[in-house]
This record gives C-alpha cells, sequence and structure tokens, in this order.
C-alpha cells in the first residue's frame, strides 16, 4: 500500500520519541485514525471518553514526564473540546500537541457539516499553529510542531481536512524548493546559563541579606537538592506556590509550606517580614501575598525572559534552567552563621504543623475532609504521583498531604479549572505503569468528566480516586461570603453515589463516613488491584480557612452571614470551633 500523507504524520510523532496519544475517534480524522491503527505496536491511542479529557491527560503527561504530550480530536466539536485542556498547557507552560481534523479541502467555508476553521479558533492558545495543505507538507509541520511545542514550553496544533489524509504521498505535488526529509528530528538543548556578570551581581544581593527567603515554583522541579543546598547556605526558608510543592520535599529543614490563600501561616509571614527574595521559576499570580515593593531586594531565575519581574521588581535577573543556574550560583553563596531567620521560621512551621495535625486528626462527625487527606498522605508510597484539583480540594491537597521521597504532584495552576485531576492521573498513569497514581478531587470536578473513570477501566490503569463528597462547590461558597460578603447562592449539589457510578464503570469502590474508619479504608483500597474509588464523605460546612485571617474577610463573612446565607447556624458554629480549636 502507498504511504500517505497521515502515515507520514504518525511516523514522524514516532520518530519524536512519541508512545502515547489521548483522543476521540471522528469522521473528520479516519485517515489519522487507520494510521494510528497500523502503527499500534509503536504508538499506543488512548481512547477517552471526552476530548477535554483528552487534552488534559496529555497536558498531564507532559508535566509529569517532561515529554511531549499529544491529543487527538476529530474536525468541528471535537477540536473545540480540547480547547480548556490546551488553555491549561499554555498557562502552565506544558508541552502539548494537538492534532485535529478539517472537512474536505474545497468545502471549507461553504457551510458544510462541521465547518471550523480551527486553525483560527487555536490562535491564542498556541505558540504553534498550521493547517497541512498536502502530503509534502505533512513532515514538514509535524517537525516544527513538535519542536515548538518543547523548545517554548506550550501548545502546538495541527490541523489536516480529512480528504487530504489519505492522500499518496508518491502523488503530492511537491514544490521545488520542498526537498524530501530536509528537516530532523534531532532536537538542540540550550545551554540556559547567564553570564558570570550577572551571577556574581545575584551572589552579593543575595549575600548582603539578613532576612532571605526563597520562592521556588514549578521551574524549580527538579532542582531540590541545588534549593536546600542554597538555603542552607543564605539561612533562608524556602516557600513554595503550588505547582512547586514537589520541588522540596515537605520535611525539609528549610521548606515552610505553600503560600497565598491555601499557603501556611509560617510562609506569608516570612514573606511578610523578608529584606530578600529569591525567586526560582515561579511566576505566581496572587502579586499580594509577595513583599510590599520596596520592602525586599530581588532577585529572579526564570527560563523565560518575559518573566523576569512579571510579579514583583527584580535588581538582578537570571535567564536560564533553575538547576544549572544554581550550580553556578552556589559557589558564589557566603554561609551565614546567623541562623536566627531561620530558625525562628522553622519555629512557626512546627506550631503550624502541629495545627495541621489536629486539624488532620479530628474525630467529630461529620467527617472533617482534613482528615482524608491526613490519612491518606501517611500512606502513600514514596514514589507516588498525586493530581489533583481546582476547588477546596486544593488547600486540602496543598496542607494535608505532604511531599516526600521521589512523589510527584500537580494541578491546573494559572488556568485553575476544574475536572483536570482524573484525567492527569490518567497521563500519569499511562506514563509510569508500576508507579502508585492517586486523584485526589472534589465531587465538583470529578462529575465534570466522571466518564473517564470507564477510560481507566478499560485500559486497567490502577489509578485510585480519592472523591471528597460534600455535595457543594465548596470555593465558590466561601468565595461568595468571605470575598463579597454576598450570602451563598447556587453552590449545593444534587448528591451522586460515586460508589455505585464507579462500579457500574468496571472499577472497585469504597465508602468513608467516619472518621475512625478512614485509615482502614484508604488501606484495603490502596492495596487493591486495577482501578479504585474510594468516596469520602465530608462536613460541607468545613471553612478552607486563609493562612492569616483579614479583618476585611472577617466582616464579609459576618455579612454574609447575616444577609441569610442559608445552614449559616452550623457555618457559624464550624468556623467558631475550628478558631477555638487554633486558639487552645
Amino acid at each position: 500500500m502507498s504511504t500517505t500523507a497521515a502515515d507520514v504524520l504518525v511516523e514522524t510523532l514516532i520518530d519524536w520519541g512519541v508512545d502515547t496519544v489521548f483522543g476521540i475517534p471522528g469522521d473528520g480524522i479516519n485517515g489519522i485514525i487507520e494510521s494510528f491503527r497500523t502503527r499500534q505496536d509503536k504508538i499506543r491511542f488512548i481512547q477517552v471518553r471526552h476530548e477535554e479529557a483528552a487534552a488534559f491527560a496529555a497536558c498531564g503527561y507532559a508535566k509529569f514526564t517532561g515529554k511531549l504530550g499529544v491529543c487527538v480530536a476529530t474536525s468541528g466539536p471535537g477540536g473545540i473540546h480540547l480547547l480548556n485542556g490546551l488553555y491549561d498547557a499554555k498557562l502552565d507552560g506544558v508541552p502539548v500537541l494537538a492534532i485535529t481534523g478539517l472537512q474536505f479541502h474545497d468545502l471549507l467555508n461553504t457551510e458544510t457539516q462541521q465547518d471550523v476553521e480551527l486553525d483560527k479558533l487555536y490562535m491564542d492558545v498556541c505558540k504553534y499553529n498550521n493547517r497541512i495543505m498536502g502530503p509534502a507538507h505533512v513532515e514538514n509541520v509535524i517537525e516544527l510542531a513538535c519542536r515548538t511545542a518543547l523548545a517554548y514550553r506550550g501548545v502546538a496544533h495541527v490541523t489536516m481536512p480529512v480528504d487530504m489524509q489519505e492522500m499518496p504521498l508518491e502523488k503530492a505535488n511537491r514544490s521545488p524548493r520542498n526537498r524530501p526529509h530536509h528537516v530532523s528530528e534531532s532536537y538542540a538543548e540550550g545551554a540556559h546559563i547567564p553570564t558570570d556578570d550577572l551571577l556574581v551581581r545575584a551572589a552579593d544581593l543575595l549575600n548582603q541579606g539578613k532576612k532571605p527567603v526563597i520562592m521556588a515554583g514549578r521551574g524549580a522541579l527538579g532542582a531540590g537538592k541545588e534549593l536546600q543546598e542554597a538555603a542552607d547556605l543564605l539561612g533562608a526558608p524556602i516557600v513554595k506556590p503550588v505547582l512547586g510543592k514537589a520541588c522540596v520535599p515537605d520535611d525539609s529543614p528549610y521548606s515552610l509550606g505553600g503560600v497565598g490563600l491555601l499557603g501556611t501561616k509560617p510562609s506569608q509571614e516570612a514573606l511578610e517580614s523578608c529584606d530578600t527574595l529569591l525567586i526560582v521559576g515561579s511566576s505566581f499570580p496572587y502579586i499580594e501575598f509577595y513583599p510590599k515593593p520596596g520592602e525586599a531586594r530581588c532577585a529572579q531565575i526564570e527560563l523565560d525572559p518575559m518573566r523576569i519581574g512579571l510579579r514583583y521588581p527584580v535588581e538582578i535577573g537570571l535567564v536560564g534552567d533553575s538547576r544549572r543556574v544554581l550550580r553556578r550560583l552556589i559557589p558564589m553563596l557566603d554561609r551565614r552563621s546567623d541562623r536566627a531567620w531561620l530558625e525562628g521560621a522553622q519555629k512557626g512551621k512546627a506550631e503550624w504543623e502541629k495545627l495541621m495535625t489536629e486539624r488532620g486528626t479530628r474525630t467529630d462527625m461529620p467527617m472533617k475532609p482534613q482528615v482524608v487527606a491526613h490519612e491518606l498522605g501517611k500512606r502513600l508510597r514514596d514514589d507516588a504521583i498525586i493530581a489533583t484539583d481546582s476547588g477546596t480540594i486544593t488547600t486540602w491537597a496543598a496542607r494535608h498531604i505532604p511531599i516526600r521521597g521521589t512523589q510527584m504532584f500537580s494541578l491546573s495552576g494559572n488556568l485553575a479549572t476544574m475536572a483536570c485531576g482524573l484525567p492527569y492521573a490518567i497521563g500519569a498513569q499511562a506514563a509510569y505503569p508500576d508507579r502508585q497514581v492517586v486523584a485526589f478531587v472534589g465531587d465538583g470536578g470529578l462529575t465534570m468528566l466522571m466518564g473517564e473513570l470507564a477510560t481507566a477501566v478499560k485500559y486497567q490503569l490502577p489509578i485510585k480516586v480519592v472523591v471528597i463528597k460534600n455535595n457543594v462547590l465548596g470555593q465558590i461558597k466561601w468565595e461568595q461570603m468571605v470575598f463579597l460578603g454576598n450570602s451563598e447562592y447556587v453552590c449545593e449539589l444534587q448528591p451522586i453515589d460515586f460508589a455505585m457510578v464507579a462500579r457500574a464503570c468496571g472499577a472497585s469502590a469504597f465508602t468513608i463516613e467516619r472518621p475512625e474508619d478512614c485509615g482502614s479504608v484508604l488501606d484495603q483500597a490502596l492495596a487493591t488491584p486495577g482501578p479504585v474509588l474510594i468516596e469520602a464523605v465530608v462536613d460541607p460546612h468545613e471553612p478552607p480557612m486563609p493562612p492569616k485571617i483579614k479583618a476585611s474577610q472577617a466582616l464579609h463573612f459576618a455579612e454574609s452571614l447575616a444577609r441569610g446565607t442559608p445552614s449559616r447556624g452550623k457555618i457559624a458554629l464550624t468556623v467558631l470551633s475550628d478558631k477555638v480549636r487554633e486558639l487552645v
């Protein structure tokens, strides 16, 4: 049989080391699907239940491996459905390639069925975006799409009319300039090292500081050893935006935990009091949690020059890979003999961890969500991969599931979309079949892409899905009350028996309702082969308390209760109980 345009596409992906793609077949990509079918011994096609999940799974795969994630969707609605997951990849700087179909090339823009020009739709989300114009165009375009996504850590998109997919390469109308195989799958990695002068200046700035803090984000993943060495020399605590949670273990003597609304009190106090800030691989977007401009001198290590000084005034910007730059910087740092600043931060961390342990070991009913996270965190393997979702679930994961060993952790950082947790876990388990993978998700987020439980069953991916069931969109509820002073509205959810749904999909399932049963049920569930769902029924009125409560937040909360928030008596009692326990 003749080699087709779609064959060239799939072969080029294989040349670039792609061995897994996520998607759904459709008549707009029939030629491409046939090429995947005939090469299924070289490249695996994981069929999901919704194209949004395909993009999320590709994003999760790329986040946890550092390799190119690939998703595939048909013309029109299929390609449209990819967009949310692709924006997740764009905003978190993740290399993902989307492959879509178009209708017949000579019927585009004639109001034919599914007549959506996806390359135009994708203009904002992509680093590279192109429409294939014929078989001789395919290799050039796919090579550049893969290279661009990896080099610029973003989204690439290639779309191809359905009739061109099966066109034979031998009949391609190749232009004289388009010589066959003039492109290459070789990928060149840059040195990513700043100049010696800039390194010396940055070291001088850091050595002069009396109260330094290191903020380490997603760009610092893989640089844990270097971060801790720099922290030891400077006597600096490390604070971590949630995308950087796994860059340093939480039991490190230098780690104070997360920052922001779902962060820790010692982290916030360190940022409020520091006189020197080293930002490593982070563009944490909540500017209000940084020191006020002018209160701290700042140096920043960042791979993307555009992000230098994006959130805080920077005196010295060091453009490069975090690990490599730190290795060059560390020999220039002086060891600070005065450890009082670091020791004070460590004392604050110990007090915070005592509070978190108290909240995670509560025995009252209804069961607290912190209890589930606390018990789960103790039981995860040292190489576990944890994917979580957006909402109050993020707070429980950030504060009560400590990172240790070689564990990995991720979520939708800057897009903060719901529904990514389960597809991320699918992507992770596809990449690491022998590692423990856990999706720690809320009932609101899980419901959006619940059909992906069937995907896990179909491919026997042994994912453990822990769903916190409070029957409410909890984060929205608390934002309405605490940020705006409004009464809660349209946040309550119709209850779903998630264990029954999981069993209907073919997975094993467990339900936890009482805190004294939580640990033993989790033990049983984690030891069960294959995909498993654990439904944990928790108190819907438990608030994700900020690390430090502002007067304006307390005022808005009181206003919300006065305006008639449903269950305001139970809410007030729960919040009061939490604060009393914290004080005593």
